[in-house]
């Protein structure tokens, strides 16, 4: 049996990408990779790629009293821990001003060690909407941390190379 202790797991995110980017409508391969990536790994604490599909009720008559169902809209959020920085170039300016802030389409990297891309180290690869962001979160002595939640628009791809 494999395990793996998530201690360097890699979370890149950028405005752009280079070659053919996850999201886009259509069967596609994808390749390629951000452009001009931020890394939030420095700021992140947990990260998490729920994956996700819709079922339809596909029961009739003729199903011997049995609910039949079948796979439906596949989706997939990604959900991140981070502790906010205000410094300049820091995890709040990244995502006001260098990802375009809320209602920016943004590609995120996630990587379960700071390794290359390969088999045993697999990129997954998202096109995300910031749909949220938490300036300010926390009470009086603990870290201004926010949790948030981006759903991915298009598919996503795991990347080996």
């Amino acid at each position: 049996m494999s395990a793996i202790v998530l201690t360097n797991a890699t979370i890149s995110v950028g405005a752009a990408w280079t070659g053919t980017a996850p999201g886009l409508p259509g069967t596609q391969t994808v390749a390629g990779t951000i452009t001009s990536a931020s890394d939030l790994s420095t700021y992140c604490t947990s990260v998490s790629i729920p994956l996700t599909i819709a079922t339809q009720d596909a029961t009739t008559y003729g199903s011997g009293g049995y609910r039949t169902m079948l796979a439906g809209i596949k989706s997939s959020d990604i959900a991140l821990s981070l502790n906010n920085d205000f410094a300049a170039s820091a995890l709040n300016d990244i995502l006001r001003t260098t990802l375009g802030g809320l209602g920016a389409l943004v590609y995120i990297d996630i990587k379960p060690t700071s390794a290359a891309r390969s088999a045993t180290n697999p990129s997954y690869v998202f096109a995300v909407l910031l749909t949220e962001i938490q300036p300010v979160t926390g009470s009086v002595g603990n870290i201004n941390a926010m949790s948030l939640t981006w759903p991915s628009t298009g598919a996503f791809a795991t990347l080996t190379a």
